[in-house]
């Protein structure tokens, strides 16, 4: 201390000096800030804020958090019928390398549930999730009387096999291993035969999410039963490496839950080895309703 006695009046001339530089510094400081627009709010700490440096906007701009939607057609040499199409590809797609499950929605285009059309209540759930599948809405809902049906459907599953899978994994990278098939009545009729043509040894789909399917049909089911013993009599023992869902409602008389429980009591009877037979019941759902609440519960289950 007693240097600092010592020089007393120099320091007080020192001192007297500093503060009008500082004076003039903080002066200085707050008009660049006030320039800049950092002022700095409340909050109190006492210190000066730091200004803002301005963040130049990426040259490429992230894609959508929500994916994006191809929409296309396909012809079909089995059927004579042109499908529109609408693909949905998920925001990770775009930033990695990975393979992707397929989702197969037959009446992609049908508005079982407005205001949303089958596609875009199936796409909303996946984005909602975040999941990583492609989503292929199968346009053509006015010709489900033809394809979705006996013998009609023969010729819509060789179109659905060997055009329309080869059509879409020649454009996007598909994980063979899950591709699924999802109808809901008609169409749930319709995935229900895709099953019983093509298990055990010509598979193309591993995955059969049927929803209320019309498998009551008077017209139908002895061409089903047929199709069932076939099935039945080449498995010999053969392992099922697939996957069935059958879901159903009980809450109206437009309900399917008696044939729907019949079809999924016959084939566990069965007992086919290897096969996932999947039984769902939605007890506060209609017909139609049934659809999105199934859909949610499938994706839960086959995209962990």
């Amino acid at each position: 201390m007693a240097p600092f006695k010592k020089e007393r009046g120099f320091a007080m001339k020192a001192g007297g000096v500093l503060r009008a530089l500082a004076c003039v510094c903080g002066c200085a400081l707050l008009v660049a800030l006030s320039a800049c627009g950092g002022g700095g709010g409340g909050g109190g700490g006492g210190g000066a804020a730091l200004p803002i440096v301005p963040v130049s906007p990426p040259a490429n701009p992230p894609p959508s958090a929500t994916g994006r939607v191809v929409s296309d057609s396909i012809k079909s040499a089995k059927t004579g019928a042109t499908y529109p199409i609408n693909i949905f590809i998920p925001t990770a797609y775009d930033t990695d390398t990975a393979a992707y499950p397929v989702i197969y929605a037959t009446d992609g285009d049908a508005n079982f549930n407005p205001p949303g059309t089958r596609f875009d209540n199936f796409k909303a759930i996946l984005e909602k999730r975040g999941a990583k599948a492609i989503l292929v809405g199968i346009g053509g809902t006015d010709r489900r009387g033809t394809d979705y049906v006996l013998p009609g459907a023969n010729a819509y599953h060789d179109f659905l096999t060997l055009e329309l899978v080869p059509f879409i994994e020649a454009k996007y990278r598909a994980d063979t291993k899950k591709r699924m098939l999802t109808g809901l009545s008609l169409g749930g009729l319709m995935t229900g035969i895709a099953f019983l043509l093509e298990a055990p040894d010509k598979l193309t789909f591993s995955y059969f999410l049927s929803f209320e399917g019309s498998f009551g049909s008077l017209t139908q089911k002895p061409d089903l039963d047929a199709l069932e013993q076939k099935m039945f009599n080449a498995s010999a023992g053969k392992q099922f490496p697939v996957t069935l869902l059958l879901a159903r409602c009980n809450s109206g008389p437009d309900c399917n839950a008696v044939p729907v429980s019949d079809l999924y009591q016959k084939l566990s009877d069965r007992h086919y080895p290897g096969l996932e037979l999947i039984s769902t019941l939605f007890s506060s759902t209609s017909h139609t309703q049934t659809d999105i609440p199934a859909f949610e519960d499938a994706v839960a289950r086959v995209l962990k």
